[in-house]
């Protein structure tokens, strides 16, 4: 049995395993190191980890506060996925803005994994600086990336012609793009008839139908 020579006592247990502790790494860990070290490991997962990152904002917070980035990024993302779609629609982009919808908590990390894989695979830091095949290549990329991001791009893309091919914001003006005139309004019946429509018909064979 080991006795401390300092003393001449037993050391206790939990001394012993402090000691075993500080000879292997050198020092006894604080409180405040352990911390650290389980925020780094947190953050590393996090980075990794897309639900985690979401949850955590493990982004830069121009994606929450620069809302031209987030405007251009949209606007490009929606004339990628729906090609014809006027840029500087006025309703293009609400709808992943708009709270009445699941999508609007995540819109700020959508952007940046758009500009993220825009950067990883061609070295430009922005979505919306891209070249249009460029974009479908980043869009296609997050298509087949892990569960959760698939699951943010469909809905994305499926809140997108929602949006613009319904014209859920604005009911007259419809969609010009598919021949959607909106809702319905009364026309006169001369947009709807011929003034002389019997113009149009063939000359009788005989008077009353009957051939005897």
């Amino acid at each position: 049995m080991h006795v401390d020579q300092r003393d001449g006592r037993r050391p206790a247990a939990p001394e012993i395993a402090a000691r075993v502790r500080a000879d292997e790494v050198g020092a006894p860990l604080s409180r405040r190191a352990v911390l650290k070290r389980m925020g780094a490991a947190v953050g590393a997962l996090a980075v990794s980890c897309t639900p985690l990152r979401i949850v955590l904002r493990a982004y830069p917070r121009d994606f929450e506060e620069d809302r031209l980035l987030v405007d251009r990024v949209l606007r490009a993302f929606v004339t990628t996925v729906i090609p014809g779609a006027p840029y500087e629609g006025r309703n293009l982009i609400r709808v992943f803005l708009d709270d009445y919808y699941p999508f609007a908590p995540y819109c700020s990390y959508f952007v940046f994994d758009l500009c993220k894989r825009a950067d990883e695979r061609f070295g430009i830091s922005r979505f919306d600086w891209l070249e249009p095949e460029q974009r479908t290549r980043v869009v296609t990329d997050g298509l087949e990336a892990d569960g959760t991001t698939q699951k943010l791009y469909n809905g994305a893309i499926f809140l997108a012609q929602l949006s613009f091919y319904a014209g859920i914001y604005d009911d007259v003006e419809g969609c010009p793009l598919i021949a959607f005139h909106g809702r319905f309004t009364p026309v006169p019946p001369s947009r709807l008839t011929h003034a002389d429509s019997a113009a149009y018909l063939a000359m009788e064979v005989t008077a009353n139908g009957n051939f005897a």
